[in-house]
């Protein structure tokens, strides 16, 4: 298959998601596929766009306000991190 079929098929899958889903089940569904995208790093990049969303540097209109930050969230649940973080780490994400 190549590679615009695949985007395709990629963007097909999400629209389904998107559309089949409520609220919560995009938030399951999106923690989901950052976890497999990103493995470990799936948190830092969920709190990259939920401060990204919340500087308005990117607008997701697929995506409720305030989307990104129970995505974080919902990762830091099921990969059992803490996620109030440090005060360092508090001051940067300001």
């Amino acid at each position: 298959m190549d590679c615009i079929a695949r985007c395709v098929m990629g963007l097909v899958d999400n629209l389904r998601r998107l559309f089949s889903r409520g609220p919560d089940n995009l938030v399951s569904a999106d923690a989901e596929a950052l976890i497999d995208a990103f493995g470990p790093d799936a948190y830092e990049e969920a709190r990259t766009r939920a401060r990204s969303e919340r500087t308005n540097e990117v607008v997701d209109l697929n995506r409720p306000r305030g989307h990104w930050d129970s995505v974080r969230r919902e990762i830091a649940r099921r990969t059992h991190r803490r996620s109030g973080a440090d005060m360092a780490t508090r001051y940067l994400d300001k």
